[in-house]
Order: C-alpha cells, then structure tokens, then sequence
C-alpha cells in the first residue's frame, strides 16, 4: 500500500558520444576509483564517513549541487510540462541482491536492462537502470522518528528510502562515464515507511534479504522475475531537481525524481536485517549543510487540479484554472487533499 505525503492548497482566486549497444556496459561505480580508496569509505560519523570523502573527491565537500537536500514543500514550484516518468519493458529483469558491509542493493544483469528504458517528465533523453540502493537504519530503542532516508521533505525523513540508479544510453557508452557526465544519471526515489506489509516485490526483496545471513557464501543471492516498476511503486505525481552521486565522487551529473508516494514495510524486517544481516549502521548520506538552500525543486503535484478543459466534452485543450499552488506536507504522510 501506497500513500502519497504532500497535500495541496489551491488558492482559487481567479564529452557526448552517440554509442551501439554493442559497447554498452554497467560496471559498478566502484570502477570510478582504485580499490584501496573505493574500499576505504563507508557512510559512519568516522573518518572514513563522508565529512572526509573531500579528500578524494573535492566535489564532495565544494560542490554547490549536492544531493540529498531537505525539500521545502512552500518552495516548490509547479511545472504543467513535467509529464508522467514511463518505464518499459520493466518485467521479468533478473539481478543481483549484495550486502557489502555498508550498502543493501540490487545490479541489474546487463542481458535483463538491454530493453528497459526510462524517460519522460524532466528526462530529455532515455536511461536504462543498473541498480538499485535500498537506504535503511537500524530501528533506535525508545526512539519513533524515522531516520532512513538521504532525503528529507519539510525536515521530515522516512524510514527508508528505495533508489533506482539509471544511465543515459543516448549520450554516453557506459555508466562509468555517465556519472561523470552532464545529465548522465537519473535516479528515481519512493520513499519507505512503517506501517503495513510491503509490496509484493518489495516484499520478495525484503525477503530475499534475510536469507543473505543463513549462507556460507558471499552476501549475493540472484533475484528473478522483478517487476522494476512495480517495486519503484511509480507514481504520475513526483518532485523533480539537479543534483549529485551520494557515494564517493558526488559527481553533480544526477537528475533526482521524488515520487509523492511513500511505501509501506513492516517493522519486522528492520528487526531481522539489523544487526545480525546488515553489518552496517547506516547506508545513508547526510544532508550536506547549506545544500538545500535556493535550489530549484520542481513538481507536477496537482496536475489535474490546474487545469481544466475548455469544453463540456472530452476535449484536450485545457487552461490554467488557479494562478497560484501551495503545498504543505500532512501530519500524519497520509493521502493528499485536492
């Protein structure tokens, strides 16, 4: 189950290459750097957590299009021309699930990803998934309040946070060099919650995931048959901005796309992955001070509130009926009022 977390107030007063697919690959961001740094970092509040990643990469600690950002919903502003994010061919993708000490998630095999495409909305060009994070933290005696989640809306975060990483196939040739390229990366976001039992799919992941502590071998385990789209819980509503990788390089080469929808996971799942499954304590990059300042977060949510046909008929042709949207998070992350 599904809930979308932003409610509306209406004021009604009136180096580009073109590529084959042949060349194609989707190696793991770890390839960006050599192994003895790529293994050094984590995401702790020690030395080798992201107040330090600077060192390497001075983006991390200059850069002025960080990601995550906390998202002021009274700052929002609406876009009518952010269309719907379409996915296809998203069944039946077969991957990798991998706990490597410090990160939960999922690389797409590259025979399942050939024909998934993503687009639309603020994308101008098509991006094919390689993986997907699952951002958790450990559940805190006698603390509530959600911690999760990279990003925050209103200074809220949720329980966790579900990423889907995607390359641009009509300019680059590889996901390594999409990540450091302009509008080389999109990255689709549902946010997680406590509450009710996950989705189907994300369920069979969850699941999946416990297992990774009851073997011998290496934390992997293959996954079949997932349904990316369903698992990613899409949504036609979204929040959408610039901004950068939150591992190590913090390449600013990343459009984020915040569905308004949260999913829902059980309690229980956290309580089986920590701490015996995930050897971390976060997998989460904090909001980098100052980053959230004046940064241009767009949405659609209200769509169909802003317009409204011309016509009694089912005309197309629509005009703006308000002149101005407001938006302000519900107390309670429930469903959005119109």
């Amino acid at each position: 189950m599904m809930f979308t977390y932003l409610c509306i107030l209406i004021l009604t007063q009136c180096y580009p290459t073109v590529i084959s697919e042949d060349n194609i690959d989707n190696d793991p961001a770890s390839s960006l750097v050599r192994p003895e740094i790529w293994n050094w970092w984590d995401y702790s509040d020690g030395v080798s957590g992201p107040a330090l990643w600077g060192v390497y990469f001075p983006l991390c600690d200059a850069g002025r299009f960080q990601s995550p950002i906390n998202i002021e919903s009274r700052y929002l502003s609406f876009d009518h021309q952010l269309t719907p994010i379409y996915m296809n061919n998203s069944e039946n993708a077969h991957g990798t699930l991998h706990n490597d000490g410090r990160n939960l998630y999922i690389t797409i095999a590259l025979d399942s990803n050939r024909k998934i495409e993503i687009g639309g909305g603020p994308l101008q060009y098509r991006y094919r998934p390689v993986e997907i994070y699952i951002r958790l933290t450990p559940p805190s005696l006698g603390d509530d309040m959600p911690r999760g989640s990279e990003h925050q809306i209103d200074n809220r975060s949720f329980h966790g946070e579900i990423q889907l990483v995607a390359y641009n196939i009509d300019l680059y040739k590889s996901y390594i060099q999409a990540q450091t390229s302009p509008k080389g990366i999109a990255i689709v976001s549902s946010m997680l919650m406590l509450g009710g039992d996950a989705s189907e799919q994300l369920r069979y992941v969850l699941h999946q995931a416990e297992l990774l502590n009851n073997t011998q071998r290496p934390s992997d385990i293959e996954l079949h048959n997932l349904d990316i789209k369903k698992l990613m819980a899409f949504s036609p509503e979204y929040m959408t901005y610039e901004g950068s990788l939150t591992w190590p390089g913090c390449f600013e080469s990343v459009t984020w796309i915040i569905f308004n929808e949260y999913q829902q996971i059980l309690s229980t799942y956290l309580q089986t992955l920590f701490p015996n499954i995930l050897r971390f304590v976060t997998n989460r990059r904090s909001l980098v001070v100052g980053t959230s300042v004046h940064r241009n977060v767009r949405t659609n949510i209200g769509l169909r509130q802003w317009f409204r046909s011309t016509t009694p008929s089912s005309s197309s042709t629509c005009q703006p009926m308000n002149n101005v949207l407001q938006y302000q998070i519900n107390d309670d992350f429930g469903i959005s009022n119109s």
